[in-house]
């Protein structure tokens, strides 16, 4: 079988699971952002992944250990540059919504996530491979800028609305400044967290050593995440956990709510868990360049996923048939940059 299928399949999977993790954060009562997202990145990032790696990954901490220390300092850094991101993920998502906020963060992460892996192998791609990768990534950016626009169209129906229910000037002022601060979040988000993808490009000495401890191949890429996983918590703690204690929002681990809230933000974890690790099969099915198209066919299709739940949260619901026409250009793009990336990773494939 073309380990291709597999491989775009397990992607598949991975983005409907990054496109799903973020729509409880939308359905919670009680907590603060901050403390889902606190809770939610521990599952995500410290408990699952131990858990996973206790039954698929034997001696995984050797396995971890052998690359050194300079590795391990690098993978974890950029893990703690996709903790930052993460949390101003959360923020900025909050603030302008899943569809608008996915558009402009999945951009700013496939420049940096998909083109400085590709950079780095460089010289073992092909020259033909080298020109549909890169018109591949511009696609993609091309489908991200219009569903970006898309989110904007829609935003002005929003405002026009609200002036239209006499909202106040300063209450539109307010409401306006507010959408540009989350906007300013989003870009920030999107450089930060292409370090998820760096560091698992990074840390692929973990993969090969934990194989030849006896980790099946597919499951390797999991050794991959953990130094990641590491250096992303201790950015979340820090920001998040000390927002807590600040605002006093730790309180609201308790009530009433809280249960239910927790149930939630644990749900995230998984998702979020899940993605990562699905993602990481895909990757070693792909091949080579399976942190490059792969993870440009990620975001790719997370975008297109996201748009779908923020139609079916009512994110849409007041946006015009302009705007919702350009959101469908914007995902056939997309789309379109999917097929051309495959073909591109083809190329690099059928010549071994």
């Amino acid at each position: 079988m073309n380990p291709l299928l597999p491989g775009f399949g397990l992607i598949g999977s991975s983005a409907v699971l990054n496109a799903a993790f973020a729509v409880p954060l939308k359905l919670r009562r009680r907590f603060e952002w901050e403390n889902t997202w606190l809770l939610a990145m521990f599952c995500a990032m410290i408990a699952f992944p131990l858990i996973a790696a206790s039954f698929l990954l034997p001696h995984w901490l050797v396995a971890i250990a052998s690359v050194g220390t300079s590795t391990l300092l690098t993978v974890a850094f950029f893990g703690f540059l996709w903790g930052i991101g993460s949390v101003t993920f959360a923020i900025g998502i909050d603030v302008i919504g899943i569809s608008l906020g996915y558009a402009i963060i999945m951009g700013v992460v496939t420049v940096v996530g998909a083109t400085i892996p590709m950079f780095r192998k460089w010289s073992h791609i092909p020259g033909d491979a080298r020109t549909v990768i890169l018109l591949g990534i511009g696609v993609c950016l091309a489908g991200v800028a219009v569903c970006g626009r898309a989110g904007v169209l829609r935003e002005r129906r929003t405002n026009s609305a609200s002036r239209a229910l006499e909202v106040s000037s300063a209450a539109e002022k307010t409401a306006a400044r507010a959408f540009l601060v989350g906007l300013a979040w989003c870009v920030f988000a999107g450089i930060l967290s292409a370090g998820n993808n760096l560091g698992f490009d990074f840390a692929e000495r973990v993969a090969v050593e934990a194989e030849r401890l006896g980790a099946h191949p597919i499951f390797a890429s999991l050794g991959r995440f953990i130094p990641v996983y590491w250096g992303g918590y201790l950015a979340v703690l820090i920001w998040c956990g000390s927002r807590a204690l600040n605002k006093g929002t730790w309180r609201k681990f308790g009530g009433s709510d809280a249960p239910r809230d927790a149930g939630l933000a644990a749900l995230m974890g998984l998702l979020h868990f899940l993605s990562q690790l699905t993602y990481g099969m895909g990757a070693y099915y792909v091949g080579r360049l399976g942190t490059t198209v792969g993870f440009a066919v990620m975001v790719a299709t997370s975008l297109i996923l996201a748009n779908s739940f923020g139609f079916m949260t009512g994110e849409w619901k007041m946006a015009t048939k302009h705007s919702k026409h350009v959101l469908y250009l914007g995902l056939a793009i997309l789309i379109t940059a999917v097929l051309v990336l495959a073909y591109g990773n083809s190329l690099v494939s059928g010549r071994g």
